[in-house]
């Protein structure tokens, strides 16, 4: 039986039909790269064993890797299925009647979904430009119900960076009850970030927990597999304590800790990915559709309330593109191919149709300046 592509459905981003005239999917910020051949190789050795549980010194090795690459204890570390699953963990455990969790919107939808189903109640701050994240704005809504904060930096869906300085900063500036998680889904594809900024935030400060993804750079979106840091070795056995056992699994546990010992491979296929952003920003501010916000992550935001004319088009042509109605188009950057095909389809467009996009081409020739 052959199966029939579905697609996400609800009142959230729109990521088109799902059907097979799809060409280039540039909706999910996956990586475009195949997988490395080692990652490849251990998988195809580890399959042997899918009939047995994935064994505790698997996910030990791996978890002293991260300690390892970030220079932090052991035991600040917590594996998830993905980081979201840490974060839910932390959410689960850390819950309290009533208690809130402040973020900016839009952002990534499960943040609310996570908060709500750990009987939290979610507070999403609608920031100005639209698509961005203000963390004044998220501050401001902080009160004595608060629990939790989290930020993503860079920012999805703008891919605006934010510096270790304003972590530090908007960090200080919460109160110490209440936890702050710095989302860092996207830090490899981050140019600006210090390479140490993880350790400075988890050892300097009271109150951080870092999540991280083997998803995205890595490449591993399909084994689900991520990691948090904490801030202390207390909160993260807490964490820990709430992560379902066994849920991740032996498979993606052996394929993350092959990639951990690929730094170069990393960083090659990163800067590639780069490459591209910048040739698909330049094509943007060719055209006078760019938003002013050089991406630090593996995509690019074009803000605008009819971003589903633009969504159209591009579906047209065989590309999916990530709409967030009323609010503006996200851009995944995948392979030379697909940002060729875009570039020319954005070309067409531009000439078809000018729609008022983001802040236009004097904005971004100021934040050049």
């Amino acid at each position: 039986m052959r199966l029939k592509p579905t697609s996400l459905s609800g009142d959230g981003p729109n990521c088109g039909t799902g059907e097979p005239r799809v060409k280039y999917d540039l909706s999910r910020n996956e990586l475009h790269l195949d997988p490395l051949p080692e990652v490849r190789q251990v998988i195809d050795s580890s399959a042997a064993f899918i009939n047995r549980y994935p064994h505790a010194h698997l996910a030990a090795r791996l978890a002293a890797q991260v300690a390892a690459l970030h220079g932090i204890p052991r035991k600040q570390v917590v594996l998830g299925a993905g980081s979201l699953g840490v974060l839910d963990a932390l959410l689960h455990v850390n819950a309290q009647t009533a208690g809130t969790t402040v973020f900016g919107t839009p952002t990534f939808d499960e943040y609310a979904v996570l908060v709500s189903r750990a009987g939290g109640i979610p507070v999403a701050v609608p920031s100005d430009p639209p698509g961005s994240q203000v963390l004044d704005d998220i501050l401001a809504r902080v009160d004595r119900s608060t629990q939790h904060v989290i930020i993503a930096a860079p920012h999805n869906p703008s891919g605006a960076a934010v510096t270790l300085d304003e972590i530090v900063r908007f960090r200080e500036a919460l109160p110490k009850a209440v936890l702050l998680v710095v989302d860092q889904a996207y830090a490899e594809f981050d140019e600006t970030m210090p390479a140490d900024a993880l350790r400075h935030l988890v050892t300097e400060l009271d109150g951080v927990v870092v999540l991280r993804s083997f998803s995205k750079a890595y490449g591993l979106a399909g084994l689900r597999i991520g990691y948090g840091v904490c801030s202390s070795a207390d909160l993260a056995a807490r964490v820990s304590s709430a992560v379902p056992m066994y849920s991740v699994n032996s498979l993606a546990l052996a394929a993350a800790t092959v990639s951990l010992r690929c730094p170069q491979e990393l960083r090659d296929r990163v800067s590639r990915v780069v490459e591209n952003r910048r040739r698909l920003e330049a094509c943007l501010f060719r055209h006078g559709l760019s938003s002013g916000i050089v991406s630090q992550a593996n995509f690019v935001w074009l803000p605008t309330e009819d971003g589903h004319t633009l969504f159209q088009h591009a579906l047209a042509d065989g590309i999916l593109l990530r709409e967030y109605p009323g609010l503006g188009v996200r851009i995944t950057v995948g392979s030379d191919e697909s940002v060729d095909a875009l570039m020319g389809s954005l070309a067409a467009f531009a000439t078809r149709r000018r729609l008022p996009f983001g802040v236009g081409v004097r904005a971004l020739q100021r934040s050049h300046v």
